[in-house]
């Protein structure tokens, strides 16, 4: 069954980009953008997270999009579209986490009446979930250590000017008590 837009913590719905990417690198179905809650610094420090066995990718950010996508519009091959990949490579990404992780992620259903489409299963679901509240959680640790080792250089305070600070031509950003 397709879904409606997630829903923030505060009961509105997040937006869809149209053109398939998230906005700012943000992944889909996570929580608030820190933007909403306050300002961002201009340097922010970053981060893509990956399950890999033995050095290989096997589950990240673009297959976990995919998930996200496939559970709110029910269509592997619409979630393909929506992230401007082919549907092969799509399927591709599916089958090769599935083959590695040793669970079905998605449900599919041939044609008919209905014209078919893919579900999550319920393993699919749960590891969208902690792979969701996984990422949050980094997001949080990296910066916590991002304010913790250069929360006081000039470089990582909000941007209060409207142009930004790219004419900023001051030096001492990493001096401490300066």
């Amino acid at each position: 069954m397709a879904r409606s837009a997630p829903e923030d913590e505060a009961g509105g719905q997040h937006s869809k980009p149209v053109s398939g990417k998230p906005e700012g690198r943000r992944h889909r179905g996570r929580g608030k953008r820190v933007s909403e809650i306050q300002p961002p610094p201009r340097i922010r420090a970053g981060h893509r997270v990956f399950l890999h066995e033995h050095g290989e990718s096997l589950f990240g950010p673009g297959t976990f999009d995919l998930l996200v996508l496939v559970d709110e519009t029910g269509s592997l091959h619409q979630a393909a579209k929506l992230m401007g990949m082919s549907y092969n490579k799509a399927w591709r990404a599916m089958r090769q986490a599935e083959d590695h992780l040793g669970v079905k992620l998605l449900a599919r259903r041939t044609g008919g009446s209905d014209g078919g489409g893919s579900v999550l299963t319920e393993d699919g679901q749960k590891l969208m979930e902690r792979f969701r509240m996984f990422l949050d959680e980094a997001d949080a640790d990296l910066a916590r250590l991002y304010r913790k080792y250069f929360g006081d250089a000039s470089f990582a305070q909000p941007d209060s000017s409207p142009q930004g600070s790219a004419g900023d031509t001051s030096s001492g950003d990493l001096e401490q008590g300066a």
